[in-house]
């Protein structure tokens, strides 16, 4: 399949610029940061510098609401880049944007007053010299600046990289004079910055970028370095700082971004907890002075942020620049990372420079290697025009519409579906009112068909040999395995509390057994240590948001992980990575090639419903007692899966969906176009865009097809990517159904003041619910 430059929700004009219909007033906005302050966790440092300041959070009605990652082609205002010329402009913007509301204001460079060449020491080959920069007021400022220069009197290109010793051997001797500075947590110079410029208030990494132009200014007085060829790189939050480094000192010639993570180029809005992810709560709670603390104040409403790590990687644009990262490195994120590429493309496009913008995408979690820095100089190379190389991007989420829709040659006559109005299905096909059970039956049955035909056909499922496969070692996993033990690489964590949720002391008070189920998928069984022989546990399939990495597991989230708190309340629970996630992401690319007529979300409904053939054999589960947990993503599976599966005792719904005929584009959502051209979740509703009334199906009728089994929806107030009022609307037009069937209130709405996150309250509420519901 073709490759999609279209970026995470901007087909069909989905970057939606809603015009605030009345600004929010100082009293609302203090609200708001009472809200935050009695709701989030607490950030000593962060309350400090607000009660300072008195700054309250924005008013987010005046900020253009986008739901997918901020066009870099077009102004905050919706005007369109058309030319080079116009470009200059809008990057001139999106760097303000960033220092209001990221960086902090940046101070004019300073000159460079002195280089003091403090040592120079010559080794075979090479030599190496210490250089201390002076500048800024009163010549206070200081850099450390280390070289390794290979002999010779050629012009070199340069590799500039905070705390540089790694890069050292392959640079040199690759002929590249490899440069480090001062400007790490090991080494940090740039701290004093903030009393030298007391009238700026740019945070700890925008400072340490800042002070890299002093180090450009010295290279550029050295005969030995080639001026035009002189590039930065970072791992992680160095590496965030190597591409805020480059987007503010144009004359860096390439940027080598290395598992960024967000604040570089993984964007906040494909990150945070709804992807289980690395995000702007955790990150100005974990590390408070990476960036002003106003960012804080975005935390969950991420969609009302201007600018993002898209708009960052723009900024390098025509310059090269590499986006490197590893497929289950848990504080990025391939899916995002693709994303942003294909967002920021257009730019290079437009200036004429595509191949300068790479990807690169390396097997493992979350660390470097000689053979990935060999590869990233062999990149450099080709930009560098050292080598003709080809570079291969390779991206792993190549899914558009377009080519599905050729591929599978789908069409859809809109004429056969009508238009529904609300609460509409509980008229039979004959226009009576639905009144029985009996009647309801029917009309079910009819919804199922829907669901069906909208999931896609499902190839034929054989059935699985016997025999599960023998499980990894753990903790830390089989060395020889080719695809990383995600789990072991999680429970092995020795931190406590743990950052993935899997925590002391819960976390050594279960058993775990692998276990083989549908077409290749193996998950984990998870179950209380102690438990009497013979003993059958209700059990509850754990069905995790879209988190790219470590697919079932979490990461940045001190709160017990779900399944330890399950497990803890007595509960056997079954958890594995749902297609195109974890350990199963390389089963995204091919897989509309493999089946057309299918949807991912048809392979995950099926996934569970195979789930439960396999638990039903299991000695250690009572099989008339099956919950589903779905959290975001996991949502809507779990509605989908319990619509058509009786076995379903009882479902779970955490922020897993927003009404869908409701879901226009002027609700800046993102509508429907979520499902069918952003991840090919169900390509079929594409057809429908501008026509939503006429979806066949709707999530009050999934919902409503489920009674009067137990079905629990938690809608967060303030989620971005659902219209709650809607939400509460449909839960009530199937209330109807479950009192159909005298069962009102086993359909149950909790809608808590915040956004989409999985907190400890809440997830408490939701086991105390799912055991009087058991009773």
């Amino acid at each position: 399949m073709k490759r999609s430059l279209v970026g995470f929700g901007s087909l069909l004009a989905l970057v939606f610029l809603v015009p605030s219909l009345s600004a929010l007033t100082p009293a609302e906005r203090q609200a708001y940061l009472d809200w935050m302050k009695t709701t989030l966790p607490d950030v000593p440092s962060w309350t400090t510098w607000q009660q300072t300041t008195g700054e309250l959070p924005p008013d987010y009605d005046a900020l253009p609401r986008m739901s997918g990652l901020p066009d870099p082609l077009r102004f905050l205002d919706g005007r369109p880049v058309r030319n080079a010329r116009e470009w200059s402009a809008r990057r001139a913007e999106i760097l303000k944007l960033f220092e209001q509301y990221a960086f902090g204001t940046l101070p004019p460079k300073p000159k460079l007053d002195r280089a003091v060449v403090t040592e120079e020491v010559a080794h075979e080959g090479y030599r190496t010299r210490q250089v201390r920069l002076e500048f800024g007021p009163e010549g206070k400022g200081s850099m450390r600046v280390t070289l390794a220069i290979p002999d010779g009197t050629a012009a070199r290109p340069v590799l500039v990289s905070p705390g540089i010793a790694a890069w050292e051997p392959a640079l040199v001797r690759r002929g590249y004079i490899a440069v480090g500075y001062a400007g790490s947590d090991r080494q940090d110079d740039a701290a004093a910055l903030a009393e030298l410029y007391p009238d700026y208030d740019f945070a700890l990494l925008p400072r340490r970028a800042w002070a890299a132009q002093l180090v450009m200014d010295y290279l550029h007085t050295l005969p030995e370095v080639d001026k035009a060829r002189i590039a930065i790189t970072g791992f992680s939050r160095d590496g965030k700082m190597a591409t805020i480094a480059a987007a503010i000192d144009e004359r860096f010639a390439a940027v080598v971004a290395m598992s960024t993570g967000t604040g570089g180029t993984f964007p906040y809005r494909l990150a945070g907890e709804r992807n289980a992810a690395e995000g702007i709560e955790s990150g100005t709670r974990m590390f408070p002075t990476w960036f002003h603390p106003r960012l804080r104040f975005f935390a969950g409403r991420e969609d009302r942020l201007p600018v993002d790590g898209n708009s960052l990687v723009a900024l390098l644009a025509p310059r090269a620049c590499l986006i490197e990262f590893g497929l289950n490195d848990w504080v990025s994120s391939a899916w995002a990372n693709e994303q942003s590429f294909n967002s920021a493309r257009p730019v290079w496009e437009l200036l004429k420079q595509p191949s300068r913008l790479g990807l690169f995408r390396r097997p493992g979690f979350h660390s470097s290697s000689t053979e990935v820095r060999e590869a990233c100089i062999d990149w450099l190379d080709l930009q560098f025009g050292r080598s003709t190389t080809p570079w291969d991007n390779d991206p792993l989420f190549t899914y558009d519409f377009a080519t599905w829709r050729a591929l599978s040659q789908e069409k859809v006559d809109l004429k056969r579906y009508p238009k529904h109005a609300a609460g509409d299905f509980l008229q039979a096909a004959d226009g009576r009112a639905i009144a029985s059970p009996a009647d309801w039956s029917a009309r079910a049955e009819e919804i199922r068909a829907a669901v069906k035909w909208t999931l896609g056909e499902a190839p034929p499922r054989l059935p699985v040999p016997a025999g599960p496969p023998a499980p990894p070692p753990r903790p830390g996993g089989n060395p020889q395995q080719v695809v990383p033990d995600l789990v072991a690489a999680v429970t092995s964590q020795t931190g406590n509390p743990s950052e993935f949720g899997w925590s002391l002391p819960e976390r050594e008070q279960v058993d775990s057994k692998r276990i083989a189920f549908g077409y290749s998928v193996a998950g984990d069984l998870y179950t209380p240590k102690g438990v009497a022989e013979g003993t059958k546990l209700p059990v509850v399939i754990w069905l995790h948001g879209p988190s790219y990495p470590i697919g079932y597991m979490w990461v940045y989230r001190r709160d017990l992980h779900p399944i330890l708190a399950l497990t803890k309340a007595g509960y056997a629970v079954f958890a594995f990575d749902q297609t195109g996630f974890g350990s199963r992401m390389n089963e995204t690319k091919h897989f509309f090639d493999r089946h057309p007529q299918w949807s991912q979300l048809g392979r995950m409904v099926e996934d569970v419903r195979v789930a439960i053939d396999a638990l039903a054999k299991e000695p250690r589960v009572d099989a008339a007692q099956v919950s589903l947990f779905g959290y975001s993503l996991g949502g809507a599976v779990g509605l989908h899966a319990a619509a058509l599966d009786a076995r379903v005792k009882h479902v779970v719904s955490i922020s897993g969906f927003t009404p869908m005929r409701t879901d226009t584009a002027d609700r800046g959502t993102g509508g429907i176009a979520r499902y069918s051209h952003e991840r090919g979740l169900l390509p079929r509703l594409g057809f429908f865009i501008g026509h939503e009334s006429q979806l066949p199906y709707d999530y009050p009728e999934l919902i409503a097809a489920i009674a009067p089994r137990s079905v629990l929806v938690v809608q967060p107030t303030l989620d971005r990517d659902a219209n709650p009022a809607d939400v509460r609307a449909g839960v009530e037009q199937a209330r109807k159904v479950f009192a159909l069937h005298g069962a009102a209130d086993r359909l149950t709405l909790r809608e808590p003041v915040d956004y989409t996150r999985l907190p400890a309250a809440t997830q408490d509420a939701i086991i105390a619910w799912l055991k009087a519901e058991s009773r």
